[in-house]
């Protein structure tokens, strides 16, 4: 009887696999060519799929059994994997340099970004006669937005690496960060403990996580680099594989045993992978499968929605996810305002974070089991979490109608009418500046140039060139060339003194500027990340690489194998250098 059962369980599992292969690798590539977003057909194949879709009608209609899954506890686990992995990725993306830059965003903004919306959505729901504690968890949980939706779509949108992108993701961090407290208040209502031991289980958990991370950081400083330099794992990719998957499992399974967010271990375990020679070997290696176990995640986020719930109370629903979009977008405007993001970054990112997270789902569930809440009201605040998840790619494209409708702010001290918000700031206008001019041109990329030779001002003027006379060593210029909207900068100028003193001053007033810096060699190299520039370029070396290319070309390697050749040589040369600008080319050139 048992393997009978055994049996069946595993046809269902199988055939379940099978169905969300089907989807992945069929319907998907299918919607994404009528220009459907992937976030959003996983969305809908879910709601499809689900047990309250065509699962619904799976027992009047016995063939649609084939088609849906009513019930199966891989998707939640398979789903959570997908986050994990998602965070993984983005902690191979940073370094602790840059993290340590965006520390103003992640404590300041992110923690008053909780406190405040968090009071206000508690203060709310008592005056809709919710429990102390259930108003409490509400407020938290839906205080929190969406890591996984938020940042697959900044990343379908190129977005990760930009000021919006920054910000999202520093305020998102500091969320994954307060998932300790608020499990700990939902454990403590449901022992139904007393004030004093409530503050001392927060304080007990909060030291208990500063332990943990620290035991990771100094684990992997101490063991797992040297282990990895000594074994090389990169001739031989399953090796390289095994120990990756070790690393970020192993990180999850500790975060989460110490009541931390599972993610956050593996965002740790990515931070600690990024300061090796081995960073983009893995990122190829894991893209292929973070992409899948993420569509698991955005399948089980439609699965979940109950068509029954909505259509029982439409009105309530789609007014209390309405207002959750309508309130955070208007709390986290002005919170964003007082760090320094400018307008319209500031609305993007209000609007991209509008969203309740998938956290919400497990606090809810948490206090329905507890006891905290009543089922119907769990239900209900569920139902509203989910569909505030399916709207998201929805209302972000909300953002990017200011970029259309924004009035540009000029300053009659600024030379050029036609300068924009979103440009490149070039400082330098020699050969590599008039090269990058060109190659902007081209692309239709707004920018404008500082030079100090003012016979080269006056030639490149003449031409039609964006280029003013001024010394970009004087961080007033940058103010009336509005840096603060600037989509990069980039500094051309062949003198190590200047280009530091320039950086220094654009980190120190705008931290979430993307910088990139021409270095003639190496040397430098190293200094110019400490100082927190995103991107620097060695000109020899380039030069040297690219010859090398046009050689092996010329002797009858293919172009793609010689440009992997030379970029493993780059990697090589670069190897003691963190972070190795590589990656950073290779973005660019994917977003061109």
């Amino acid at each position: 009887m048992t393997d009978i059962s055994t049996e069946h369980n595993m046809w269902h599992l199988l055939a379940d696999i099978l169905l969300i292969l089907g989807l992945s690798g069929l319907i998907i590539p299918a919607l994404q060519k009528l220009r459907v977003s992937p976030v959003i057909g996983y969305l809908l194949c879910g709601l499809l799929i689900g047990p309250f879709g065509l699962g619904a009608l799976s027992h009047e209609f016995p063939f649609l059994k084939t088609f849906v899954i009513t019930d199966n506890h891989l998707i939640p686990i398979l789903a959570e994997l997908g986050v994990v992995f998602l965070l993984f990725m983005i902690g191979l993306e940073l370094t602790f340099a840059r993290l340590w830059e965006l520390r103003k965003y992640v404590l300041g903004l992110g923690t008053l970004q909780i406190l405040v919306t968090g009071a206000v959505i508690f203060f709310i729901a008592q005056q809709f006669g919710n429990s102390l504690p259930t108003s409490i968890l509400i407020g938290a949980a839906f205080a929190l937005s969406s890591t996984a939706v938020v940042m697959q779509l900044l990343s379908d949108w190129h977005l990760i690496s930009r000021p919006v992108g920054r910000v999202c993701f520093s305020v998102l961090l500091m969320q994954d960060l307060a998932v300790v407290p608020i499990l700990v208040l939902v454990g403590a209502f449901a022992l139904k403990s007393s004030d004093g031991n409530v503050v001392y289980m927060l304080l007990k958990s909060l030291g208990s996580a500063v332990l943990v991370i620290a035991a990771i950081f100094a684990c992997g400083k101490l063991l797992f680099k040297p282990t990895l330099r000594v074994l090389s794992p990169s001739k031989n990719v399953e090796w390289l594989l095994a120990i990756i998957l070790f690393l970020v499992i192993g990180s999850a399974m500790i975060t989460h045993h110490f009541g931390l967010s599972a993610a956050l271990g593996a965002f740790l375990a990515g931070l600690l992978l990024a300061e090796t020679e081995y960073r983009h070997e893995i990122e190829v290696i894991i893209e292929p499968l973070k992409g899948m176990l993420l569509g698991i995640f955005f399948l089980s986020v439609g699965m979940a929605t109950n068509f029954a719930e909505i259509m029982e109370r439409p009105f309530w629903i789609f007014a209390s996810v309405v207002g959750i979009f309508a309130l955070k977008t208007a709390l986290f405007y002005p919170l964003a305002r007082m760090f320094g993001v400018i307008r319209v970054k500031a609305a993007k990112s209000a609007i991209m974070l509008a969203q309740c997270g998938e956290f919400a789902l497990i606090v809810i569930g948490l206090a329905l089991a507890g006891g905290l809440m009543p089922a119907e009201d769990a239900q209900f605040f569920m139902v509203v979490a989910t569909v505030s998840l399916l709207f998201t790619p929805f209302t972000t494209r909300l953002a990017f109608l200011f970029d259309r409708f924004s009035k540009v702010r000029r300053d009659d001290d600024v030379e050029f009418d036609e300068l924009r918000r979103d440009h490149i700031i070039i400082a330098g206008f020699g050969r590599v500046g008039l090269t990058l001019a060109n190659i902007l041109e081209d692309q239709k990329i707004p920018y404008i140039a500082i030079e100090k030779d003012g016979l080269m001002v006056n030639k490149y003027k003449k031409e039609g060139y964006p280029v003013i006379r001024g010394d970009a060593r004087n961080i007033l210029l940058w103010d009336k060339l509005q840096a603060e909207d600037a989509e990069a900068a980039v500094i051309t100028i062949d003198d190590f003194e200047s280009s530091h003193k320039i950086l220094c001053s654009l980190r120190e007033k705008w931290g979430l500027l993307p910088v990139i810096i021409r270095s003639r060699d190496t040397h430098h190299i190293e200094t110019y990340y400490e100082e927190g520039a995103n991107a620097v370029v060695p000109e020899t070396l380039e030069s040297s690489l690219q010859l090398v290319r046009t050689l092996l070309e010329q002797t009858g390697i293919p172009s793609d194998e010689a440009e992997n050749i030379v970029d493993k040589h780059r990697i090589e040369a670069l190897s003691g250098v963190k972070p190795c600008y590589v990656g950073v080319v290779k973005n660019i050139k994917s977003k061109a």
